[in-house]
């Protein structure tokens, strides 16, 4: 614990030292929410990702342009169709000074399967039959089937490979006081203000360009602008839409924009009535202009959604336009048909973000418009998730990105079994599961992308969301950041980030 605050009050003379000092080597990113977790196997929102992704590295990682490349793994085989062998790096150290051997990866990939461990990322390893170690630096993994998405899987920040002693010694207290292999290693967590990481030394690529990382959770959006054109923080990690013209304009500030894998959607409960009624789900869906959502909320940053997934995943259905084309007479029909002529009572639920907020203030007036009379709910980041897992009392406000594979943006949404997980709208379809398993377990490319047009077809028919938007990703930096990359997964390693 001295050691810990030691680190801490040099890493606040850093950023408090007067001109001419290295002042400007720790960086702080402002974020909307507060981590949940830094247990990677215990998480499933962006915020925590963010920073989880600073402390480990996986076997392999996704690079800005989402293609697969090795991490802790140099190199890798595919023998067959349901065996894959990683050769890992030698020399590799985790932050308590242990080296990376194979017994780590292997005891991450079984935690995250152990039922006991309740991972919400065990959905994308689920094919995983065993893992094996012939030698101390490889690691030999067997699918219960052929398992086309296990790269991309791989690289999820779920997947981040753990130490396993000091997992089993941290017990539940570890997300608390993480060890990773990463370029920065964990300081200090400040409950919903701030987490600290201070460089790490013995990094396997050579160490950080900067000595520290400060995230600090500002939910308020007119904060972290002030926050950045004053100079308190370096980088905003979520630009509001609204503002990124004006920020544009700042000669203090460099804006960036990405093509996103993200979708904006607004999700049903379907165990509750009358949201069971897919008659109902599809006619709210025609109920909403999502362009002029688009148009209104995000000032030309997105699009109206084609479905489910980003047009920048693979596996995206070309062929798509967007789903539900506005018509409130054909809403008020369908509504109709279902046996609500008069139309309903529901709640939309919400986090305190302004565009969701607004998002869910239009479409409560589209509702109000067919006779859907929807009253919104307004809670914190991390209640949010935690109703929203258990079963929202109606509809819910979400985003989901995924990994650059189309297993990853609907396996874990829709597949039944993920209930409770990241499905939330609690879909339960035989023909969408069918067709999941069958896009996961399918190798050959052509056939894959036909299961995968049939299952964004059958995804849209159910209409288990109202299909909003593809966002893009919007970011600003103080001038004197360099090297900052926006990914489009919303998750930005910070290693080869340097300040003037």
């Amino acid at each position: 614990m001295r050691m810990r605050k030691v680190v801490v009050a040099v890493l606040l003379c850093l950023t408090l030292a007067g001109a001419g000092q290295a002042k400007d080597t720790v960086l702080t990113v402002a974020q909307v929410a507060d981590i949940s977790n830094l247990d990677p196997q215990r998480i499933n929102d962006v915020y925590s990702a963010n920073v989880v992704r600073q402390i480990y590295n996986g076997l392999v990682a996704m690079d800005d342009r989402i293609r697969i490349r090795g991490d802790l793994a140099t190199s890798w085989e595919n023998p067959d169709a349901k065996t894959w062998i990683f050769h890992l790096r030698k020399g590799v150290k985790f932050h308590n000074g242990e080296e990376l051997k194979a017994s780590d990866v292997k005891f991450t990939i079984e935690r995250i399967l152990d039922q006991k461990t309740a991972s919400p990322g065990a959905v994308h390893v689920r094919e995983i039959a065993s893992v094996e170690t012939p030698d101390a630096y490889t690691v030999k993994i067997a699918t219960k089937n052929a398992f086309a998405p296990l790269l991309s899987s791989l690289s999820r920040y779920e997947l981040s490979v753990l130490n396993e002693k000091a997992t089993k010694a941290g017990g539940d207290a570890y997300g608390k006081n993480p060890v990773g292999t990463g370029p920065f290693k964990f300081v200090e967590w400040k409950s919903g203000d701030r987490v600290t990481l201070a460089k790490f030394a013995d990094y396997f690529e050579g160490p950080a360009k900067i000595d520290g990382v400060v995230f600090r959770a500002i939910p308020e959006d007119a904060t972290r602008l002030v926050e950045l054109e004053s100079g308190a923080v370096d980088i905003v990690s979520n630009l509001p839409p609204q503002d990124f013209d004006q920020m544009s304009k700042n000669p203090n500030v460099t804006v960036v924009e990405v093509h996103g894998q993200s979708t904006l959607y607004m999700g049903f409960n379907e165990e509750l009535k009358p949201f069971d009624n897919k008659l109902v789900r599809q006619a709210l869906n025609y109920a909403v202009d999502k362009q002029a959502i688009v148009d209104a909320v995000f000032f030309g940053k997105a699009i109206p959604s084609f479905g489910p997934i980003s047009p920048s995943i693979w596996g995206f259905d070309e062929t798509l336009k967007p789903a539900y084309p506005y018509d409130p007479e054909k809403a008020k029909a369908l509504l109709a048909k279902a046996g609500f002529p008069n139309g309903f009572e529901c709640v939309i639920l919400t986090d305190p973000r302004t565009e969701r907020k607004s998002i869910s203030e239009l479409v409560q007036s589209y509702l109000e418009a067919v006779g859907v009379k929807a009253s919104i709910e307004t809670i914190e980041w991390g209640a949010f998730l935690s109703t929203t897992a258990k079963g929202a009392k109606g509809m819910f406000i979400m985003g989901w990105t995924g990994t650059g594979d189309a297993d990853g943006g609907l396996f874990p949404r829709f597949h039944s079994s993920n209930v409770g997980a990241a499905n939330r709208s609690r879909t339960k379809n035989a023909e969408i599961d069918e067709l999941l398993q069958k896009g996961r377990t399918t190798i050959d490319e052509k056939e894959r992308r036909d299961v995968y047009k049939k299952l964004q077809a059958a995804v849209i028919d159910e209409a288990p969301e109202i299909f909003v938007a593809v966002t893009k990703n919007l970011a600003a930096t103080k001038k004197n950041v360099n090297g900052y990359v926006m990914y489009p997964s919303l998750i930005s390693p910070l290693y080869g980030v340097s300040v003037k």
